[in-house]
């Protein structure tokens, strides 16, 4: 009897390590890979890969500053600086919550991240980014050996602040795309391609991030009592957040197949109503959106949205 739970103990032990023992690589890759400018974010997907036989668990932080951190350097290979949320953030005494994670033989786990919440990139130039995972939480990394990534070469051009909302630059050109004096039917049509390509820039230039922000009431009166960098700020966040689809989530889901069937509008105000696509495993869901337009300096501008549910087929 004893010699049989000295085996079964063994053998746990040996499961146990065998786990532990497991490796895994880590990857990046830019998540909406374009022209960067000067305060533009640079969201990078990071991909844990088990390439392992064996299972392999790690901790997740639900902030993920305590489980990576970025290494940036110039062309002359000079360190960048951590940037300063960063370094309050992993010196604070906070709790850090997290979840287990167990991959199995094959599978990968993915997130993206801003670079620029782990770094300060000092300005315009060409600057070479690693990722450093710490399966056992970043403040341990003494203690363990970090997972690096692959190398990417990230450009930065200056000039262009990605908040401007009249013009952007195009994912494969690089040039810049201005909004055209179009018809709203035109605009809401052009919107929901540029999403259906995945083509962010080019679904930013004909919407009013600043009227879709205030319509929720508390957003609004924070606005209302902001500097002017303090806007700026927010409008950032705010397209960063669409982007990550945090916020918002309705206007920026791509649908399968959308077909416009009503616009009206006068002189300065506007509405388009689509009728949109999604389909799911096992079904299609219908929804019939309302666009509303307004129309500055001879430009029309998505401004709010409504969504109906119109069932499933």
């Amino acid at each position: 009897m004893n010699r049989q739970r000295t085996f079964c103990a063994a053998l746990l032990a040996f499961a146990c390590a065998a786990v532990a023992a497991a490796q895994a690589t880590t990857t990046i890759r830019f998540y909406d890979k374009r022209v960067y400018y000067t305060d533009d974010p640079v969201f990078v997907k990071i991909t844990i890969l088990n390439d392992s036989p064996l299972p392999f668990r790690f901790k997740l932080a639900e902030n993920r500053v305590f489980s990576l951190w970025f290494e940036g350097r110039t062309m002359t290979n000079r360190a960048l600086e951590r940037g300063d949320s960063y370094k309050r953030t992993i010196s604070s005494s906070e709790a850090v919550y997290y979840r287990d994670i167990l991959l199995e033989p094959g599978e990968e786990y993915s997130f993206v991240e801003d670079v620029r919440s782990y770094l300060a990139i000092p300005g315009a130039g060409a600057y070479t980014i690693a990722c450093f995972f710490s399966p056992e939480l970043a403040r341990n990394s003494p203690y363990q050996v970090p997972l690096k990534s692959n190398i990417l070469t990230l450009n930065v051009r200056p000039g262009l602040s990605g908040t401007e909302l009249a013009e952007t630059v195009s994912a494969e050109t690089g040039e810049i795309i201005k909004a055209e004096r179009i018809p709203p039917d035109e605009v809401v049509r052009r919107s929901l391609v540029a999403r259906q390509r995945n083509r962010w820039n080019e679904f930013f230039v004909y919407l009013d991030l600043e009227s879709l922000l205030q319509r929720d009431p508390e957003k609004k009166r924070i606005y209302d009592h902001e500097s002017d960098d303090g806007r700026r700020r927010m409008l950032d966040r705010y397209r960063n957040d669409l982007e990550r689809r945090v916020v918002d989530s309705d206007i920026v889901v791509i649908p399968d197949e959308f077909r416009i069937i009503e616009t009206k509008y006068t002189e300065t105000i506007g509405s388009v109503r689509v009728l949109e696509k999604f389909r799911y495993d096992g079904f299609t869901m219908i929804k019939e959106y309302g666009y509303e337009l307004r129309r500055r300096d001879d430009i029309w501008y998505i401004v709010g949205y409504t969504v109906v549910n119109k069932g499933t087929e």
